[in-house]
């Protein structure tokens, strides 16, 4: 039997299917709403527990440290223990983090809260991709794909002006108790309705391989990936852009819009919900858009250098717009941003398919790790200005624009660099 058709019809039933990915993408959904949920809630942490903005960036970037170090592990538990299992003991993890974080009144425990919410939504969008990427058909990948960030970028959605709301009616607490059991009952489909098919699909290759006499992979090393020519080209790249891009939307343009552009904080909520709304309707478009450029020979990294570029444009025009009127800059941001997320397919592309799990897990851990530097970084920056005299909007700008030159050097280093040969026989 053909592993690959064997897999392909272990979830091919359109009922199934749905029920795979509904329990999949609940997952993800609070993932993201976790993720984003300081940039709304950031003036009520700071006026209730005196934060900051150091101790705010680094609340929030504690969430990606503790995400960005499981990532290599992550792979391994994937291919060991199966999707349905590693995420949903995952999610108990998050939820527990989420307990602790509304119990907390001091830095650290809010601290180890949002560590453990970071680990243990850390296999959220690795794990699906993992489970279709054995268990579907190769013409549904991009489809899933596409549908489980648009499921992620509702959960941002939720954790804009909604969230807002039921913050200042219940309390910025109460949000993470009903976090906390949301994320138990994810857990809980997860694990109670999602079959073993990725298991058995990848002990079907193995049988296969064994039979055919086909040795196994050579499966690198973390730092053989990381010192390869094709990561080496791109990891300041997806530092400054792609986890940058994390780092602003999941804290910074909150404080931003309520800072240097002066918005309240429901106005700045409800701009946070245009901005991940228009964000939305970006990755829809270029579900469509993307695909019809290859056609017409526009190249993955073509579209992801002109998503780069758009960064840059939309990170100037933010800096240079003060007026109240200039939370619009943000929106102008969002088209950019599916063509710079492009990368992490590109680099996938680039080897073969036995390690994609690895690559994509190690792209994910340079992701999160940039998003902590510069999450975190921002906030030490704005302090740091604020000290030598600069007021809270200056020092935030002046933050804003280390960032920017950040991502103009790392920008001349891709450009310059030759791009590698392919890893991967099929895409040489």
């Amino acid at each position: 039997m053909n592993p690959n058709n064997a897999a392909s019809g272990l979830a091919a039933q359109p009922s199934i299917t749905l029920k795979i990915f509904l329990s999949f993408v609940s997952g993800y959904f609070l993932s993201y709403a976790l993720r984003s949920i300081n940039a709304t809630i950031a003036p009520l942490l700071e006026s209730d527990l005196n934060l900051g903005p150091g101790a705010l960036g680094w609340l929030s970037s504690a969430y990606f440290l503790s995400f960005a170090s499981v990532q290599w592990y992550l792979g391994t538990w994937l291919d060991r223990y199966g999707a349905r299992r590693t995420e949903a003991a995952l999610l108990g993890t998050a939820a527990l983090g989420c307990i602790i974080i509304a119990a907390s009144d001091s830095l650290v425990g809010l601290s180890v809260g949002r560590i453990l919410v970071g680990l243990g939504v850390a296999a959220c969008l690795m794990a699906p991709y993992s489970y279709f990427r054995r268990c579907f058909a190769p013409q549904k990948q991009a489809q899933l794909a596409m549908w489980m960030l648009i499921g992620g970028t509702l959960g941002a959605l939720a954790s804009t002006q909604p969230a807002l709301i039921v913050a200042q009616w219940l309390g910025w607490r109460e949000i993470f108790v009903i976090c906390a059991g949301l994320l138990a009952l994810s857990a809980l489909a997860i694990f109670l309705l999602i079959p073993d098919n990725d298991l058995k699909a990848t002990a079907l290759a193995r049988a296969a391989a064994l039979s055919e006499g086909t040795p196994d992979t050579a499966v690198p090393s973390l730092m053989q990936l990381l010192r390869h020519p094709t990561m080496v080209r791109i990891i300041p790249t997806t530092i400054f852009f792609s986890g940058g891009f994390v780092a602003l939307q999941s804290l910074w343009i909150g404080p931003w819009l309520t800072t240097v552009i002066g918005m309240s904080t429901n106005q700045a909520a409800q701009a946070l919900l245009y901005y991940n709304a228009a964000l939305l309707a970006a990755y829809m478009a270029m579900s469509v858009v993307s695909p019809k450029l290859e056609s017409l020979g526009f190249a993955l990294s073509r579209q992801t250098t002109l998503g780069f570029f758009w960064f840059l444009g939309s990170m100037l025009l933010i800096l240079l717009w003060r007026s109240e009127s200039a939370w619009w800059a943000w929106i102008l941001m969002a088209p950019g941003i599916p063509a710079v997320i492009l990368m992490q397919t590109q680099t996938a592309l680039m080897f073969p398919k036995a390690i994609a799990g690895r690559v994509l897990t190690t792209f994910n851990l340079v992701m999160f790790s940039g998003a902590f530097a510069v999450q975190w970084s921002v906030g030490l920056l704005a302090d740091l200005f604020a000290w030598m005299g600069s007021d809270a909007a200056q020092a935030l700008w002046l933050a804003f624009v280390v960032l920017l030159v950040l991502q103009l050097f790392s920008l001349w280093w891709y450009l310059s660099r030759d791009k590698p040969i392919s890893a991967d026989p099929a895409h040489g």
